[in-house]
C-alpha cells in the first residue's frame, strides 16, 4: 500500500498523515458512539416508558416492543434500498432529524401516541450504523483497517448512555429520560450536516470515480504505470 498509494483527484495520497489527523473518522467515531449510546437505551428503557407513561401492562410494552424491532428490520432494508438512489449523509441527515422530532415529542407526550411514537424512531434509527460506519472509514487508504476497529468501538456508548438515562429516570421519570438519546441524536445531526456540506452537498447519489496508483518506475527505464482502481469519492 505504501509503495502503490492511491492518489485522489488532485493528485494527493488517499489517507495520507497519520492516524490522529483523519479528522472525518474522529467525528465519524463521535457520532457513532453517540449514536449505538441513543439505540440502545431507547430499546432498555421501552417497556418502563409503555407503562409508565403509555398505561400498558408489562406483557404489553413486552409485545410492542417487538413490533418495534420489526419496525427496525424493515427499516434497515428501506434504508438500505434509498442509498442505492440517494447520497448516503443526505439520508442521514433527514432521518435524524425525523428522529430528533419523534424524540422529541416522546420526552413531552403521553399516553398510547407517545408509545405508537416511540416505536416510529425504531424504524428510522436503523440504517444509521452501518451508515456511519462506511462514512467514517471512506478513503482512510493505508489507515482503513485501524479505523474500521475505532469506529467499532463505538458500541460502547450503549454502556456509557444506559446507566445515565437510568440515573435520570430514578429522578425526573422514564419520560424525561428520553432527553438522554435526543441529544445523542442531536451529535449524530452535527456529524451528517458537517458530512454532507463538505462533500459537495449532494441529494442524489454520487457514481463511483476512478482513482489513480502509481507504480513506479522499473529498473529498465520505461514510463511510470498507473494502475486504475476504482473506490468510491463519497458514501
Amino acid at each position: 500500500m505504501a509503495d502503490n498509494p492511491a492518489l485522489d483527484q488532485f493528485g494527493e495520497e488517499i489517507g495520507a498523515g497519520p492516524l490522529y489527523k483523519q479528522y472525518n473518522m474522529i467525528f465519524a467515531f463521535i457520532a457513532q458512539f453517540n449514536y449505538v449510546g441513543a439505540q440502545v437505551t431507547i430499546a432498555a428503557f421501552f417497556i418502563n416508558y409503555a407503562t409508565e407513561n403509555g398505561g400498558f401492562t408489562s406483557t404489553q410494552g413486552s409485545n410492542m416492543l417487538s413490533y418495534a424491532l420489526i419496525c427496525f428490520t424493515v427499516g434497515r432494508f428501506v434504508g438500505t434500498a434509498l442509498a442505492t438512489v440517494f447520497q448516503a449523509d443526505f439520508i442521514m441527515i433527514i432521518y435524524t432529524a425525523i428522529c430528533i422530532a419523534l424524540n422529541a415529542y416522546v420526552c413531552t407526550g403521553r399516553g398510547t401516541p407517545a408509545v405508537a411514537v416511540l416505536i416510529t424512531i425504531f424504524f428510522f434509527e436503523a440504517p444509521m450504523y452501518s451508515t456511519l460506519f462506511t462514512m467514517g472509514t471512506a478513503n482512510l487508504g493505508k489507515h482503513t483497517r485501524r479505523g474500521a476497529g475505532i469506529l467499532v468501538m463505538g458500541v460502547s456508548g450503549g454502556a456509557v448512555f444506559t446507566p445515565i438515562q437510568g440515573a435520570v429516570a430514578d429522578h425526573a421519570g422514564t419520560r424525561i429520560s428520553y432527553m438522554v438519546p435526543l441529544i445523542g441524536f442531536t451529535h449524530v445531526m452535527g456529524y451528517v450536516v458537517f458530512h454532507w456540506i463538505r462533500h459537495g452537498r449532494h441529494i442524489m447519489r454520487v457514481k463511483e470515480v476512478t482513482a489513480v496508483t502509481a507504480a513506479g518506475l522499473g529498473s529498465d527505464g520505461d514510463e511510470e504505470k498507473k494502475e486504475e482502481v476504482v473506490m468510491s469519492e463519497r458514501v
